[in-house]
C-alpha cells in the first residue's frame, strides 16, 4: 500500500459539463494543480481536552484544535479556562487519540476530516492501546460509532465526554497541516466498503437523493425534478432515513448520483470509480459557492457535473448556503443527457 500522506500534487479534472463561456463554471476555472501536504503529528503531554474538543494546557489553547477564529475568541479574557478550570476525569497515566473539532458532528465533516485524521495516526500505529475522546453526544451519530469500528477503533477504547467537562490526559498526539488528499480518501473509500452487509434495498444504479423534510438547501420545484429523472430511470431515497451500513450498500451499488449541494452527497464516498455525480447548487451572489463535492469527486476519479439553480422565493438572497433551490428542468434534462450519454 502506498503510504497514506505523502506530499503529493494532484491535478483537478474539470466538470464533465463543464464549459468556460458559461458564467457558473468560473468557480473551477483556477482549479488546477494542488500541492496536497502530509499532515504533521506531534506528541504534547499533560493536556486537557474540552468537551468541544479543544486541547489546552494550563492557559495555552492549541491553535490546530480550534475552527476559524475560534482560537482568538477562546484566548480573549479567561472565559474559556474558567469553564474548564478543573478536570472532571483523570486519564493522566493514559495516550489519548483526538480526531474530532467543533464541526465534525457533520455528516461530511465527520468523513472528511475526523475520519482522516484516524487514518493518519493509524498509519503511525498510534491506535493501538491509546483510548479515543468522543464528545458524549456522538452517541447518538450511529454513522460515527459504526465507521470507527470499520476503521479498527474498539467499542472499549472509546470514553465519552459530558457537555460542560473536560478530561486530563497524559499524551495527546495532533495531527495538523491537513488537507484534502487523494490517496486518503481512496484509502478511506476501501477500508469503509470492505465487506459491504447485504441489504433488502435495491434502488438500481441510479439514484436521486432527496432533501425532502429539510430546511436548508431543499429542492421547491421536487415533484418536477422526480417526474423528470423517473424518465430517465432514477429513483428517489431520503439518505438519512437509512442505517450506515445501509447507505453504504446502497450508494456503492450506484453508477450515476444527482442530488442538491448537502451532506448525503457525502456518500458519493461510498460509489466506486468511473461513476458519475450532478451536484445541484444556489446560484451565488456575494459568495462562492463551495467545491468541497467537487473536489471529492475527483480525487476518487467519479465524474463530476455541476448545475447552478435559481434561490427559491423566501431564501435570503446573499446566502446560497442556506437557500432552498428551483431547478432549471431543461438545463436538468441536459446534464442527465451529457451524464448518460458518457456512461455507455
Amino acid at each position: 500500500m502506498p503510504e497514506i500522506f505523502s506530499t503529493i500534487n494532484y491535478e483537478y479534472k474539470k466538470p464533465l459539463n463543464f464549459d468556460e463561456a458559461i458564467l457558473e463554471f468560473d468557480i473551477f476555472k483556477n482549479l488546477g494543480i494542488e500541492t496536497c501536504k502530509k499532515p504533521e503529528i506531534k506528541i504534547v503531554k499533560n493536556v486537557r481536552i474540552s468537551t468541544n474538543s479543544v486541547a489546552f494546557n494550563y492557559f495555552h489553547i492549541f491553535k490546530e484544535t480550534c475552527i476559524g477564529n475560534n482560537y482568538e475568541q477562546y484566548q480573549k479574557g479567561f472565559k474559556f479556562f474558567l469553564k474548564f478550570i478543573f478536570p472532571k476525569f483523570n486519564f493522566s497515566k493514559k495516550r489519548f487519540l483526538l480526531i474530532t473539532d467543533e464541526w465534525t458532528s457533520n455528516y461530511y465533516h465527520w468523513h472528511m476530516f475526523a475520519l482522516v485524521r484516524l487514518l493518519a495516526l493509524k498509519e503511525k500505529n498510534l491506535i493501538e492501546n491509546s483510548l479515543l475522546f468522543l464528545p458524549t453526544k456522538y452517541q447518538k451519530y450511529k454513522f460515527a460509532l459504526a465507521s470507527l469500528e470499520k476503521l479498527g477503533v474498539k467499542k472499549d477504547q472509546i470514553v465519552f465526554l459530558r457537555r460542560k467537562s473536560n478530561i486530563k490526559v497524559k499524551e495527546l498526539p495532533l495531527v495538523s497541516n491537513y488537507q484534502q488528499h487523494p490517496i486518503a480518501f481512496n484509502q478511506l473509500r476501501k477500508a469503509l466498503t470492505k465487506d459491504i452487509k447485504e441489504t433488502n434495498f435495491d434502488f438500481g444504479d441510479k439514484v436521486y437523493i432527496s432533501r425532502e423534510g429539510q430546511v436548508l438547501r431543499f429542492v421547491k420545484n421536487e415533484n418536477e425534478v422526480v417526474q423528470l429523472l423517473e424518465k430517465y430511470g432514477f429513483k428517489k431515497i431520503l439518505a438519512d432515513k437509512f442505517f450506515y451500513d445501509e447507505q453504504i450498500s446502497i450508494c456503492s451499488k450506484i453508477k450515476y448520483l444527482v442530488s442538491p449541494h448537502g451532506a448525503g452527497l457525502t456518500n458519493l464516498l461510498f460509489m466506486a470509480q468511473d461513476s458519475f455525480v450532478l451536484e445541484m447548487a444556489a446560484k451565488p451572489y456575494y459568495f462562492k459557492p463551495v467545491t468541497d463535492y467537487y473536489k471529492l469527486a475527483s480525487m476518487l476519479n467519479i465524474n463530476y457535473l455541476y448545475q447552478e439553480c435559481e434561490m427559491g422565493e423566501g431564501s435570503q438572497v446573499m446566502d446560497f448556503h442556506h437557500a432552498s433551490l428551483v431547478v432549471d428542468l431543461q438545463k436538468l434534462e441536459k446534464n442527465i443527457q451529457i451524464m448518460l450519454g458518457y456512461g455507455k
